[in-house]
C-alpha cells in the first residue's frame, strides 16, 4: 500500500512535468531530475543533496538484495551441486562473492542496452512473468514436475521472442502478423505489450499443464514435506533448519483445502486472510478515490 502511495506521487509529479514543460523537447527519463534541478533551490538549500543522498539510497537497498539474492541463488542451486558439491563453507562464500561481482557488472551493462527506464521495466515484467508460471502452478498443484517448468520457461521465450522485432535474424513479427490482428490488440499498429503477454502466458500455462500430466510426477514423500512447510506457520525463535523441513518437534498444520482432492493444495483461507483481503480492497478504493479527487 505504501508503494501504491508513492505510484500516486510520482504521478502527479509526471503530470506536473507536462504542464511545464509543454512544447520543450526532453528526453523523458531527464524530467524528474530537471524538475528537482529547477525547483528544489528554490524551496530550501542543501535539497538537491538530499534528494541524490535519497536516490542513491532508494536504488542501493534494492541492488543489495539483487546481489546478494542473486549470487546465492547461482551458489546454492547450480554451483554446489552441479559443479562442486564437497567443498567447506569458505569456498562457497568466496563463490557468492565473486558471483556477486558478476551479477553487479551485469546489471551495469544490462542498464546501458536499453534507452529508456520505461523499456527496462517492461523486460522485467516480460521474464517475472514468463517464470511465475511455474511457481504459481506448483503452488497449488502436486501434479506439476520440474519437467514442465522447464518447457513451460522455455516455450513463453519463444513465444515472446515470436511475437517481437529480433533484428539478429531479421524476424519482424508485425511486419508478417499485425495486419490479420484486430485493431484492439494494437498499439501503434504493432501487438500491444498486454496482448503480446498474455498470447505467451496462455502458452506457458498450457504447456506447463500438458507436460505435467505426461511426465513421471514428484516423489510423494517429498511433496507432503514441501506442502506441509508451505502451510505451517513459522514461531517466534524458530531454529534455522535444512530447506523444506520443519523443526524437530514440530507439528504440521492440518490439511484444508477449498478443494477436496489429493492434487490440488489450494488452502482454504482463514477468517483472518478474508477480513485482511476486504480490508485491503477497501485501502485501494480509498486511494483511488483520494487521487481523483486530487486530479479534480
Amino acid at each position: 500500500m505504501l508503494k501504491r502511495v508513492c505510484t500516486i506521487a510520482w504521478v502527479l509529479i509526471g503530470l506536473c512535468g507536462i504542464g511545464l514543460y509543454a512544447g520543450k523537447t526532453i528526453h523523458i527519463d531527464y524530467v524528474y531530475g530537471l524538475m528537482a534541478h529547477d525547483f528544489l533551490p528554490m524551496i530550501a538549500p542543501g535539497l538537491i543533496g538530499l534528494f541524490i543522498a535519497s536516490m542513491l539510497a532508494a536504488v542501493m537497498s534494492s541492488c543489495d538484495c539483487f546481489m546478494v539474492s542473486s549470487a546465492a541463488l547461482f551458489t546454492e542451486n547450480i554451483y554446489k551441486p552441479l559443479i562442486k558439491p564437497d567443498r567447506g563453507e569458505k569456498h562457497y562464500i568466496l563463490v557468492g562473492r565473486i558471483t556477486s561481482l558478476a551479477v553487479v557488472a551485469g546489471g551495469v551493462i544490462f542498464a546501458f542496452r536499453f534507452t529508456s527506464v520505461v523499456e527496462g521495466l517492461e523486460i522485467f515484467w516480460r521474464v517475472q512473468a514468463m517464470m511465475g508460471i511455474a511457481i504459481w502452478v506448483s503452488f497449488f498443484w502436486r501434479k506439476a514436475t520440474a519437467v514442465a517448468a522447464w518447457a513451460s520457461t522455455l516455450s513463453s521465450f519463444v513465444a515472446w521472442f515470436f511475437t517481437s522485432k529480433i533484428d539478429l535474424i531479421g524476424w519482424n513479427f508485425n511486419a508478417h502478423f499485425a495486419h490479420y490482428l484486430p485493431d484492439f490488440m494494437l498499439y501503434e499498429s504493432q501487438l500491444s505489450l498486454p496482448w503480446q503477454m498474455i498470447f505467451y502466458l496462455t502458452v506457458g500455462l498450457a504447456v506447463m499443464v500438458i507436460v505435467s500430466l505426461f511426465t513421471k510426477p514428484q516423489d510423494k514423500e517429498i511433496l507432503d514435506r514441501v506442502y506441509e512447510c508451505m502451510r505451517t506457520p513459522v514461531k517466534p525463535g524458530e531454529p534455522e533448519v535444512e530447506p523444506l523441513t520443519l523443526p524437530e518437534g514440530t507439528t504440521p498444520a492440518p490439511r484444508s483445502v477449498l478443494i477436496n482432492h489429493p492434487d490440488f493444495e489450494i488452502t482454504k483461507p482463514s477468517r483472518e486472510s478474508v477480513l485482511g483481503f476486504l480490508a485491503t480492497w477497501v485501502a485501494v478504493a480509498l486511494l483511488i478515490g483520494i487521487f481523483v479527487w486530487i486530479l479534480r
